[in-house]
């Protein structure tokens, strides 16, 4: 576990400084300088990129990282990666020309609601790709457990890129509509600078050869493109199911409360980037003892350092808000709903790497299948009654019904399961903590409201982490500190 603690720890604190940027982007430029128009749009470009996204990569982003340590000589491993780069091609190329000759029925579908979002449909597919390819590049250097420099690359340099171009909208050096199209060359530079990182980790010798398992190897990447699109679509179908039914003013406002709420997962996100490629090398060394130990300390210190995080968020919401502008208040039942769906997310530690690298990967597209039919008719069914709110408790209900799918099925297959004891009594600690604060307020400044809650809760938190021993890897950190 010490390695996850090392580089998760590095990751964490990058994953930490994109989202500050983030805040600054999306709180800050974004709602003083772009059009709620042109902020809802923002959001639902790149939202329907990352659905495209596992379909321009091939999966072969996942490919990678569960094959690679099945490679043993560096000519197999050559082959491999030589033609890993040219199979999404195979899908890229069709859906393009498919594209471009079905261009116009296809910008009447997206903009039926919102007019402006057809004129920006080429933007979508073009991040798409970039996206996917940055992906496998990014993978290229997880099995080689170099992950630090591409988390940089995808969790900071695009907000950084970010905030650049809003300051250019903001001194109208560019237009709003010249900072969507920046997008795609933000994107198209981010996958180039990863593809010179991983290129540094590892340079292969270009061959062409016959692969080993050719045929699992596709299968598992046509597997992935399905279970990486249903993952996606978890969070982001609900923006684009949005734009087909209200103003795209309300994805502005979506976005915000996503984007809040999306700070309970910088943790598990840290902690992804080594937890894939280690349960590949675990499970490819029939090595079940560590996998599991790997499973229950993920989920146990995830559960920890995001429940803090949950507690600011929920506890501070209300004050949170009394920074915007006031219609954006509209979206609050919306960061609790999504702050649950995050929480979720750490409580399933490494659940989600067992079943992309094991054996266990084919069951990923049934059940993701099933449920995004359920979140989509969900969408249909809330959005007209209950607009951002609806389309928030539908990605609730899918979503946490996924999450239990998939620990209930690795305990069926493998029987293990990511919780114990600390586990539960780190969740009472958080249910008592929301208790405790969510209904307290001072009456006070806001900003001043907003610090003295958020150190009362930080104290009581650490307190109850530290004298109820619920994480030794965490406990450990704490005295060799203090020590020093």
């Amino acid at each position: 576990m010490g390695i996850v603690i090392k580089h998760s720890a590095w990751n964490f604190g990058i994953t930490g400084a994109g989202f500050l940027l983030g805040a600054v982007n999306v709180l800050l430029l974004a709602t003083t300088y772009l059009d709620d128009e042109y902020y809802g749009l923002w959001g639902y470009v790149l939202s329907m990129a990352f659905l495209l996204f596992p379909l321009m990569s091939f999966g072969i982003h996942n490919t990678i990282v569960k094959n690679f340590a099945h490679f043993k000589t560096k000519k197999e491993k050559d082959i491999f990666l030589t033609q890993m780069l040219f199979w999404p091609l195979l899908i890229i190329i069709p859906f393009f020309v498919l594209l471009y000759f079905n261009q116009d029925q296809a910008r009447l579908f997206i903009s039926r609601e919102n007019q402006i979002t057809g004129d920006f449909l080429w933007t979508i597919p073009l991040i798409a790709v970039f996206q996917g390819y940055f992906e496998i590049f990014y993978a290229w250097s997880k099995v080689h457990m170099k992950t630090i420099g591409g988390n940089f690359l995808k969790e900071v340099f695009y907000r950084l890129s970010a905030t650049v171009m809003l300051i250019l909208v903001a001194t109208q050096i560019i237009t709003q509509v010249q900072f969507i199209y920046s997008l795609v060359l933000i994107y198209a530079l981010r996958a180039f600078l990863m593809k010179i990182v991983a290129y540094r980790i590892y340079y292969p010798k270009w061959r062409w050869g016959k692969l080993l398992a050719t045929k699992e190897l596709i299968t598992y990447s046509l597997f992935m493109i399905i279970a990486g699109s249903v993952g996606t679509a978890m969070l982001d179908l609900d923006k684009g199911m949005l734009n087909q039914f209200n103003e795209i003013e309300n994805i502005a406002y979506y976005n915000v409360a996503i984007f809040i709420a999306a700070v309970i997962a910088v943790p598990a996100r840290g902690m992804a980037q080594v937890l894939h490629p280690l349960v590949a090398s675990y499970y490819a060394a029939n090595n079940t003892t560590d996998l599991e130990k790997l499973y229950k300390r993920s989920s146990l210190n995830l559960s920890i350092v995001s429940g803090f995080l949950l507690l600011i968020i929920v506890c501070n919401v209300n004050e949170f808000y009394k920074l915007l502008e006031p219609e954006f208040s509209i979206a609050i039942p919306v960061v609790y709903l999504i702050s649950l769906v995050k929480f979720s997310e750490s409580l399933l530690g490494s659940n989600n790497a067992i079943l992309y690298n094991t054996n266990l990967y084919r069951v990923t597209l049934w059940m993701g299948l099933c449920l995004v039919l359920v979140a989509v008719g969900l969408n249909i069914w809330l959005i007209p009654i209950y607009g951002l709110v609806g389309a928030a408790i539908a990605t609730c209900v899918a979503y946490l019904s996924y999450s239990l799918a998939k620990v209930l099925y690795v305990y069926h297959r493998l029987y293990i399961h990511p919780w114990t004891p600390q586990t539960w009594k780190s969740l009472l600690i958080v249910i008592v903590g929301v208790l405790l604060f969510v209904f307290w307020d001072f009456s006070l400044n806001v900003y001043l409201n907003i610090a003295l809650k958020s150190i009362l809760i930080t104290a009581y938190y650490i307190l109850a982490i530290l004298k109820g021993k619920v994480s030794y890897e965490l406990t450990g950190l704490y005295q060799k500190y203090r020590i020093k």
